[in-house]
């Protein structure tokens, strides 16, 4: 009776000694996939962001450029306007200002004057549209990006993408396999190099 009894406690220490020692192995298994996934999600996120940074680096670059351009552009002006002012005050003290050509010549560069400031204005309502365009591309971006990681976060998406993937693979195998196995009439190419 004692053997038996015996027998029974070694063999339940046995069933929980291997219950336990699974437990542990599947755990850890499972772990090891979880830290992989994560970290290829870590990966996937960090070459997004790193894209996205490039993209906004040029960006910024292309505004910093065309700030710098339209500076010169500002200061360019302001230099052409410092002169015909120069010309205008120039030629109403020399006492010119009786020719009718100098009178035209005086309105012209006024015109000219309210002309470039005209231009100027709209240049710098053009940039303020596109500023704001790039401002909402970019939260369009960010806001697409954010719905990308989420999405690719879902394991029924992923498995999905890589089922359409596989499919992809196999039909390009198929496709290859299908050219390999038509026949060719060697025949007519007989016939057509005699002829």
């Amino acid at each position: 009776m004692e053997l038996i009894v015996y027998q029974v406690v070694a063999a339940i220490f046995c069933m929980t000694l291997i219950f336990v020692a699974s437990y542990y192995f599947g755990y850890r298994t499972n772990l090891r996939k979880f830290q992989t996934k994560s970290f290829e999600n870590r990966e996937e996120m960090l070459t997004i962001e790193r894209a996205l940074k490039a993209f906004w680096d040029n960006e910024k670059q292309k505004l910093e450029d065309e700030k710098v351009q339209l500076n010169q552009r500002v200061k360019y002006l302001e230099e052409k306007l410092d002169q015909y002012r120069q010309k205008a005050a120039g030629i109403g003290m020399m006492g010119l200002r009786k020719n009718k050509l100098t009178d035209m010549l005086v309105t012209l560069l006024i015109e000219n004057e309210s002309l470039e400031e005209k231009l100027f204005l709209q240049n710098l309502k053009l940039k303020e549209e596109r500023d704001e365009f790039l401002q909402n591309e970019l939260r369009s971006i960010s806001y697409k990006r954010i719905l990308l990681s989420e999405l690719l976060n879902q394991s029924e998406v992923r498995r999905e993408m890589e089922r359409v993937i596989n499919d992809r693979s196999r039909l390009k195998r198929l496709e290859f396999k299908q050219r390999d196995l038509e026949p060719h009439n060697f025949v007519d190419e007989e016939e057509e190099s005699t002829a």
